[in-house]
């Protein structure tokens, strides 16, 4: 079963990607702050903030306080994450010559 839509639509993605990450040499920090942005909501807050209205965990009790703070320590690092991506993209954009290669 082909959809061809489908096929078409992430041979386009893949090829614009591929250009974007030639023509800017920075394209990994602006990967990373996008990372960085969808990792502690996605991956820690709410899967945190469901399992705690599931189980029916009572507020400051020892089991919240242990999920709320790893939740925060996650957090703080997708924060440090996100600004290291903004100062790779900044140190990277002022020496940043367009379609020109090191040599």
């Amino acid at each position: 079963n082909l959809n061809l839509f489908r096929l078409t639509w992430r041979t386009a993605f893949v090829m614009v990607s591929t250009l974007l990450a030639i023509l800017m040499p920075f394209f990994n920090d602006i990967l990373g702050f996008l990372g960085a942005i969808g990792f502690w909501p996605l991956t820690v807050y709410f899967p945190v903030e469901m399992y705690i209205r599931q189980r029916g965990i009572q507020r400051y009790t020892t089991r919240w306080v242990a999920l709320q703070t790893l939740s925060f320590l996650c957090f703080l690092v997708s924060l440090a994450a996100a600004v290291a991506s903004i100062e790779g993209v900044t140190e990277s954009l002022k020496n940043y010559v367009p379609f020109k290669t090191k040599s």
